[in-house]
């Protein structure tokens, strides 16, 4: 409640300092700032960093938890995000403690490049002609599916649609 200068504003008495102080620790228990707060913030403005806006941003539609004995273990979720123009429904599985294996699906299928982009960089790989990709190992955190029209040179390619940020 300080001032950037280290004084109290001139408005409050040193026990309606005292209170604000008090309230501000209440709310730093009750309420903390999330731990991972900047790098989501940070991870979802390089999407304002791309210079072809003209892409579509998914919506999350579901995400169901698959029951333990289910194929993919204990650990595993389904995520379907949606537009306009495409679908995307992946499986996570967690492979250890590290990584994950993400198996998706995208329709309409199409030759498309599928990037995950992560806090450890980008996996990207072409879906094939039923629309089915596999990123087999990729690390557990905050993630970014970016799909691609699919030319050889990713870097040339159009952007079609971007899903929201994701934890795996």
């Amino acid at each position: 409640m300080n001032t950037a200068e280290g004084s109290n504003p001139p408005h409050l008495t040193p026990e309606d300092q005292l209170l604000a102080e008090e309230i501000a620790d209440v709310y730093r228990i009750v309420d903390p700032v999330p731990a991972t707060l900047v790098e989501r913030l940070q991870f979802a403005l390089a999407l304002e960093a791309w210079e072809s806006p003209e892409f579509e941003i998914l919506r999350m539609q579901e995400e169901a938890v698959l029951p333990a004995g289910v194929r993919g273990g204990e650990d595993s979720r389904t995520i379907t995000f949606d537009s306009e123009i495409l679908t995307i429904m992946i499986s996570v599985s967690a492979r250890d403690e590290y990584a994950v294996r993400v198996d998706g699906w995208l329709a309409p299928p199409g030759d498309h490049l599928v990037e995950l982009r992560t806090g450890e960089g980008a996996h990207t790989v072409r879906a094939d002609d039923q629309g089915r990709f596999v990123l087999d190992v990729v690390p557990r955190g905050l993630s970014q599916l970016v799909v691609r029209q699919g030319l050889d040179d990713p870097a040339q390619a159009t952007i079609l649609a971007v899903t929201p940020s994701l934890i795996l």
